[in-house]
């Protein structure tokens, strides 16, 4: 087992894990490409595993030796087999990786994930712009809604049972030791660790070509796309609204509907979330569709800048500056939801709340 050898889905790297010296833990797009663009290019090309979710786009996960952990269960199925993977994790991880016994792990530390990480220490990557901020605050609905399932019956099994990591994450934990960051943050988890701040800008500045190449190929970013996006003045940036917080079809649409119609058909260009399976194309044949999953902030480095940026709430407004107009219309239009998420949260950069 020691000496096993890893290969992509297309044959192309091949990785023994006695190689293995880090590993990166990544539930989707944003630690994947702050990790990538982090290490130098040996460890990133030929001396790390990778951990993935279903988010990550499939066109990465045939290129890089990796385990795809399925979040999105749709059947009985894909239920019991997320349950036997978690028991497989907790218990036989070492027998099926070795190398996360020794190898340097960096990790977006989300409580399935973390399973990977065990009792070992780990540096934490981001999970978005300014995520500290807003999910680790002692005010914010998350961090409040996260430590009073740590502090329940259930989660005091959960912890037991799938170890500390499982209910005390994000960070807030004795085996997080440094945390890297895209741009100040502030909360009281960053207090005794060490914090290494570094915009994803700077970073894709400072890779080689081989890199960045490697990384267009990897999101099959083609010069086409990045025109295709700048076809349109305003980009609505859609999250999965449905899948999350189980609105039918028709709540969603009716909210489109009133979104939409404040902007020409011919300005607009809809870009889904990986997760998003709501089907636009039906409902809005007249508007633009993009639905290649990458990141706001990889397309933003590209040098993508449309005239405005639109969505409910989604965080990849934080990709653009200031100099392109913003409207955020917030989970208010959504009262059925409204209450379910934080009703503090505010963009960090300036928009027009509509």
């Amino acid at each position: 087992m020691k000496n096993k050898i890893i290969k992509s889905q297309d044959g192309k790297f091949e990785l023994k894990f006695d190689e293995v010296t880090h590993v990166c833990i990544a539930p989707n797009i944003y630690p994947f490409l702050q990790y990538f663009l982090l290490m130098e290019d040996d460890i990133a090309f030929h001396h790390t595993y990778y951990f993935f979710s279903d988010t990550i786009p499939m066109s990465v996960i045939k290129q890089l030796p990796c385990w795809r952990i399925k979040f999105v269960n749709r059947s009985i199925k894909d239920k019991v087999l997320k349950r036997i993977n978690k028991i497989k994790l907790r218990f036989f991880k070492y027998q099926i990786y070795p190398f996360l016994k020794n190898a340097e792990i960096f990790a977006y530390d989300i409580p399935y994930l973390s399973l990977c990480i065990g009792k070992r220490p780990y540096s934490l990557l981001a999970d978005a712009p300014n995520w500290v901020t807003l999910l680790c605050q002692e005010h914010s609905h998350e961090y409040i809604r996260n430590k009073k399932h740590a502090n329940s019956l259930l989660g005091k099994m959960e912890g037991l049972f799938f170890g500390d990591l499982y209910i005390h994450f994000h960070g807030q934990n004795h085996q997080c030791k440094a945390i890297y960051l895209t741009e100040d943050n502030t909360a009281p988890v960053l207090e005794g660790k060490e914090v290494y701040i570094n915009s994803m800008t700077s970073l894709w500045n400072q890779a080689s070509d081989a890199k960045k190449q490697f990384i267009m190929k990897l999101f099959d970013i083609t010069n086409e796309d990045i025109a295709i996006l700048s076809s349109r003045q305003n980009i609505f940036f859609t999250q999965p609204i449905i899948e999350v917080f189980k609105l039918s079809e028709e709540e969603y649409l009716s909210v489109l509907v009133k979104i939409f119609q404040n902007y020409p058909s011919d300005s607009l260009i809809i870009k889904t979330h990986p997760l998003d399976k709501f089907d636009y194309k039906k409902h809005f044949p007249e508007i633009r569709l993009f639905t290649k999953p990458i990141s706001s902030q990889l397309l933003q480095i590209l040098g993508l800048s449309p005239a405005k940026v639109i969505t409910i709430a989604s965080t990849a407004i934080e990709a653009f500056p200031e100099t392109v107009e913003c409207d955020f219309y917030g989970f208010r239009i959504l009262p059925k939801i409204e209450k379910s998420v934080d009703d503090n949260y505010k963009p960090f950069r300036k928009v027009n709340f509509r």
